[in-house]
């Protein structure tokens, strides 16, 4: 049966052209050739769309029929169920886990190592401090543009940064080898096969590109890491985005989880579940704070509701699977992952049944920022001072042959 939410007509994506998630999402719609006009969200435009959604986060996407939805992991599994586009999900069973297992891990787990290259490095904070104010914090801020970019660097240090555990030079570090010990795991494997699981993409390559096609590949520090020490991974980037539903055709579907991808799942499972783990517990808790050791490390950063619906989904379809099946799926992650998935699921009723359609409600109707807490003083400011502002951006479609530019280009242009 066809999936509701997949209507004819163009959708309209809302975000930023340097988002972790709205590139993530660009790129699943172009593998699948789902159309889509693009609008580059100025402060009015984030401020008043997060309203039809309830999440204060981006990308958002409006439907033909104009109703909005939101959070890519549940909207590409809606996605998936439609039988007009092209399938992405593997029809194995263990191959179909483990590549949303992969997605899920690439989306959370790697949010640190993104954001940390992009703004703990003087020459890439000054690229996108810069580009933040022609875009997400244009139209509304009357500082000047000098004052409007150390504010939004000082921000974004003190969310991405010290909000995500990385208070020392011995954090920073772990950090930094998280993003090498990537490339290092990535490398080998891109170097055999143009996409993870094989000829064709799946939903771990979708999940893998947003923080390493906008933030990896393309913040200066992080790029000229990978150009070097990473190249194939590097020749992905640009690979899976020109890819097309008709170069697919006639790959063969996936069938099997490499076994050269056994080291990559547990890298992620041996730190990334241990973490879901500790955050559920101080969720269930009250606790407005998460601590867990990781590489001889004492972490301390906030409790992300969010993580916990993470944790209940790749639990609920780990269990769903059989015997035999997790038995596979076992020899990938290693014994201690399996005894967590395996475990006790908890997922408070506000969790349960969402869908890209409708997120959780935590805070009764209250606007919630992307992890599902309650918003920043920052977020709130935002939200209250440019709500009747009108937008100034427009959809335009971003495609071969267009004449699209950078706003930074026009605003170059105009003057």
């Amino acid at each position: 049966m066809t999936n509701k939410i997949v209507q004819q007509g163009d959708y309209t994506i809302y975000g930023m052209f340097c988002s972790y998630f709205t590139k993530k999402l660009e790129t699943y719609f172009r593998v699948k050739g789902i159309p889509y006009k693009f609008v580059e969200l100025d402060a009015p435009g984030f401020a008043q769309y997060s309203q039809k959604v309830g999440v204060m986060q981006i990308p958002l996407v409006e439907c033909p029929d104009g109703s909005w939805l939101c959070d890519t992991t549940p909207l590409i599994q809606e996605f998936e169920d439609d039988s007009r586009y092209l399938a992405l999900r593997p029809k194995d069973p263990v191959a179909a886990f483990c590549s949303y297992f992969l997605e899920d891990c690439f989306d959370e787990w790697l949010w640190a190592p993104a954001l940390y290259y992009r703004w703990a490095f003087q020459m890439d904070e000054i690229r996108r401090s810069e580009e933040f104010t022609y875009t997400i914090a244009a139209n509304g801020f009357k500082f000047p543009r000098f004052l409007l970019r150390r504010i939004l660097t000082f921000r974004q240090k003190a969310v991405h940064l010290k909000a995500n555990g990385i208070v020392s030079p011995a954090h920073a570090r772990h950090v930094e080898e998280l993003y090498l010990d990537l490339l290092d795991l990535l490398q080998p494997i891109l170097k055999k096969r143009p996409f993870l699981f094989g000829d064709r993409p799946c939903e771990a390559d979708i999940g893998l590109h947003g923080p390493v096609f906008p933030h990896f590949a393309n913040d200066p520090t992080s790029q000229e890491i990978m150009q070097v020490r990473a190249p194939h991974v590097f020749r992905w980037v640009a690979r899976l985005w020109s890819t097309r539903p008709e170069e697919l055709e006639t790959t063969a579907e996936i069938s099997s989880v490499p076994d050269d991808l056994k080291p990559l799942m547990q890298k992620f499972a041996g730190e990334y579940l241990p973490y879901l783990v500790a955050n559920r517990e101080a969720f269930r808790a009250g606790a407005e704070r998460t601590q867990y050791t990781l590489g001889s490390l004492d972490w301390d950063v906030v409790t992300a509701p969010y993580r916990v619906y993470c944790l209940a989904q790749l639990q609920q379809r780990y269990q769903a699977l059989n015997i035999e099946q997790q038995l596979r799926c076992s020899e990938l992650v290693g014994e201690d992952a399996n005894a967590i998935l395996c475990g006790e699921i908890f997922c408070p009723p506000e969790m349960q049944n969402v869908t890209a359609a409708m997120p959780a409600k935590l805070a009764g109707d209250e606007v919630v920022s992307r992890h599902w807490q309650k918003k920043s003083w920052f977020e709130r400011y935002l939200e209250s001072s440019r709500m009747n502002n009108p937008s100034q951006r427009r959809p335009e479609i971003k495609e071969e042959g267009t004449d699209w530019l950078p706003i930074y280009f026009n605003h170059h242009r105009a003057k």
